[in-house]
């Protein structure tokens, strides 16, 4: 674990954890702003560690401190072209092992997978183009694996292919649409492998799974047929979603993972995506994390 040793008043103990429980009922412009932790408040002695990343704020309104950098490489995954250029590799140290070990357990279960990584959030987060979230660094878009007209492993390539009815895909939307490319099939078993790495990780929750309704029903039915018990194909129906007001994801999976205890403290991390408000002009300022050095969550238990 990553902790801070910190001499905190207590006063700020209660109100910094009822903050970090958050409040529904707040206004919508209220849910999108960050408090800051002031230095009167807090006296930070530094530890040895370094407290690691912090994901602030939402998904769709957030900030993202002390990133991490996803490899271009690593056991069972690559970035390729054109995302790796982009730069949008970085998120929560959750969130990249979260990717590492789900990708090494397929490639360990099926020798051949190559799992491709797309966008995950820029270096700092903030808004990113051609996404409606991913500022956090909780967001991550995964290629779904694909088989060549073989019968083999497809290795990704500069496509995201958009699968019809039929679980063929030969032309692409993403990252820029494309009307003949290599013919693909999409890879069930490998795909609900990945699924299942996702949702059985035991170091990080994930909140949701998104995809097409169709890619859905694929997923769940597959997972009948070899006989997956019964709570992990519930597991599987309630994180397994399609996104509302947003095209299919008939050509990726996107993977959000829920805030961590620590960057609910520290980054005023919350789950539920952010409301726009109907009036104002802050909903486009840039949302920064809390003021650093900060307050960790041991000292924040009564």
């Amino acid at each position: 674990m990553r902790w801070l040793m910190v001499t905190a008043l207590v006063g700020m103990s209660a109100a910094v954890a009822g903050t970090a429980r958050g409040d529904d009922s707040e206004s919508a412009v209220h849910t999108a702003i960050i408090d800051r932790v002031s230095d009167e408040e807090a006296r930070v002695e530094p530890d040895d560690e370094s407290p690691g990343s912090i994901s602030c704020g939402r998904a769709n309104r957030g900030a993202l401190h002390d990133a991490r950098e996803l490899p271009r490489y690593g056991y069972g995954y690559e970035i390729p072209d054109p995302w790796w250029s982009r730069e949008h590799r970085f998120g929560t140290d959750e969130l990249v092992g979260l990717i590492e070990r789900a990708a090494a357990a397929v490639a360990e279960h099926h020798p051949g997978a190559m799992l491709g990584v797309a966008d995950l959030s820029k270096d700092g987060g903030g808004a990113l183009r051609g996404h409606r979230s991913h500022q956090s660094g909780r967001d991550v878009d995964l290629i779904y694996y694909a088989l060549d007209d073989a019968g083999e492993p497809f290795r990704p390539d500069e496509h995201m292919a958009y699968y019809g009815r039929a679980g063929r895909g030969s032309y692409a939307r993403s990252p820029r649409f494309v009307r003949d490319i290599t013919a693909r099939y999409f890879d069930l078993a490998r795909n609900w492998a990945l699924v299942k790495a996702l949702i059985g990780d035991s170091e990080v929750e994930v909140e949701h799974i998104f995809v097409s309704s169709r890619v859905r029903q694929w997923l769940l039915d597959y997972a009948r047929r070899v006989g997956e018990p019964p709570e992990l194909l519930d597991l599987a129906k309630r994180t397994l979603r399609r996104p509302r007001g947003a095209d299919s994801h008939n050509d990726h999976m996107h993977i959000r993972v829920r805030c961590s205890a620590e960057d609910e403290a520290l980054g005023r991390c919350r789950n539920p995506i952010a409301q726009r408000p109907r009036r104002g002009r802050r909903w486009h300022s840039r949302v920064t994390c809390p003021a650093l050095p900060l307050v960790s969550m041991p000292t924040l238990r009564p």
